[in-house]
């Protein structure tokens, strides 16, 4: 399994999705397939999060979605 992404790599990712850029990753340049992580029912609140995994290195984190402003 992959190293996890350090700090600074995680907030890189963060900056392109809230930015509407494609996100790629910060040691390979490869892309990220995404998945959905569904709520779960075990805990008492409900989060919108998405499971980023680089196809090339497989180094991957799961992260809350950005939220999007209403308008």
């Amino acid at each position: 399994m992959a190293d996890q992404f350090e700090p600074h790599e995680v907030e890189r990712i963060r900056a392109a999705l809230t930015g509407g850029s494609d996100a790629v990753c910060p040691r390979c340049k490869g892309r990220f397939d995404r998945s959905d992580v569904p709520p779960r029912n075990d805990v008492p609140y409900v989060r919108n999060r998405i499971w980023l995994i680089c196809a090339t290195c497989g180094t991957g984190l799961v992260m809350d979605r950005a939220k999007t402003p209403l308008g």
